[in-house]
């Protein structure tokens, strides 16, 4: 499967739109309506459904038919209603192929949670088959289903689920605020998948906010992998919404002044521009992260001490350089060697001299380090140690 901005339409798809119309079938709708005569029938079909933060009054939905997460003339569209209901006439079988998406509107869209207009723009989205009930838990298994096309839909849904902690009971597709309210005996897990999904609508709203006013106008397809990576970035947060006592504006303030908005620029843009272009079968976007370090921050270390440093995957080798680690004591920059073993990810830094004994030593390994994908550590690694004398004298001559 391929990941694109754009994707044609199959011709198996055209081919199957044709036949369902030339049959007068229909596409798994609320229900078929037929107009014409002999033997010509035009025939359209209805895709019912409900959006949800809380339920979402005056937001745009409509059929994704190109899949570039735009509005385009001649799609399906509609408002939603009280209720977050929505309504869209399409043609048979269009439901089963194409995505809906939803453009949540600042100060136009009523959140039914409060009864107030939204502060901050942002989309959902479904799946294509998965129009009966839309938020931003299904929006988020819809972008990682984008993103990493390998993998099926079943091991998407398992991935999000664990990552944000919604509810085994609860189902993606199904109306987690109606299950709050008493259906299907599942009022606790219904609480607390909303909670989940309020948490990350304002974790949306806030990030597509700051991505918007990067220059350049971003591919709407950009803003939503860039949000997705935000909000699973902050997964161990959101899953404080669990908490049946939980403030979740105030969870959502917390964990939206935890971002780095400063790295939301157009560096980062680039970034995923060029992602997108190559196309991988996997998603990566994640710096390397800091397994180990020895000797660790604030420990004591041999004056013959190596300093080696141990990520969660592997590095590009082609940025491994001398200069990449710095090693800085009481009398300056201290000459080495830099070394990288593929096989454990350990980078291993050896002074050319030994270390004085008794002193303190800065290590500094530069963000300029790469993981294969190009994404960089996002700052500099940096801690201290101290050395002390442990070495044997020598042993004296013999006569």
């Amino acid at each position: 499967m391929k990941r694109s901005l754009a994707i044609n339409i199959s011709l198996f798809a055209m081919l199957s739109l044709l036949l369902l119309s030339a049959c007068g079938g229909g596409g798994g709708g609320d229900g078929d309506t037929s107009s014409g005569s002999g033997d010509s029938v035009a025939t359209v079909t209805t895709l019912s459904g409900i959006i949800a933060d809380g339920y979402l009054q005056n937001a745009r939905v409509f059929l994704d038919r190109n899949r570039d997460r735009i509005y385009n003339n001649g799609e399906p569209t509609a408002q939603s209603t009280a209720g977050g209901v929505y309504a869209l006439t399409v043609n048979p079988g269009e439901g089963e192929l194409y995505p809906i998406v939803v453009q949540v509107v600042a100060n136009q869209t009523i959140d039914e949670d409060d009864g107030m207009t939204v502060a901050n723009d942002y989309f959902l989205e479904s799946l294509p088959g998965h129009w009966e009930f839309i938020s931003p838990l299904t929006t988020m298994v819809a972008l990682e289903r984008a993103k990493n096309p390998s993998l099926s839909e079943q091991q998407i849904e398992i991935e999000v689920r664990a990552k944000l902690g919604v509810p085994d009971a609860i189902s993606f597709y199904a109306d987690y605020i109606a299950a709050a309210g008493g259906a299907d005996g599942l009022v606790v897990e219904g609480q607390r998948a909303h909670r989940i999904a309020q948490v990350v609508a304002g974790i949306m709203g806030n990030v597509q906010h700051v991505i918007a006013a990067i220059p350049g106008a971003p591919e709407p397809s950009v803003v939503a992998f860039m949000v997705s990576d935000q909000v699973l970035a902050q997964a161990g947060l959101i899953r404080g919404a669990l908490d049946d006592g939980v403030d979740v504006a105030a969870l959502i303030a917390t964990i939206v002044n935890d971002i780095d908005i400063s790295s939301l620029d157009a560096a980062l843009l680039t970034r995923y521009l060029q992602r997108i272009a190559e196309d991988s079968e996997v998603w990566d976007m994640q710096p390397p992260q800091l397994q180990s370090q020895s000797p660790a921050a604030g420990d004591t270390a041999s004056v013959d001490a190596v300093i080696t440093v141990t990520f969660d995957e592997s590095l590009d080798e082609g940025l491994v350089r001398d200069d990449l680690i710095e090693v800085l004591g009481p009398n300056g920059l201290i000459a080495g060697i830099v070394n990288y073993d593929a096989e454990n990810f350990r980078l291993t830094f050896t002074p050319s001299q030994l270390l004085l004994p008794f002193s303190s030593y800065q290590v500094v390994v530069r963000e300029a380090l790469t993981d294969v994908l190009g994404n960089p550590l996002s700052a500099d690694v940096e801690w201290t140690f101290t050395t002390i004398f442990d070495q044997l004298p020598p042993p004296l001559p013999v006569f």
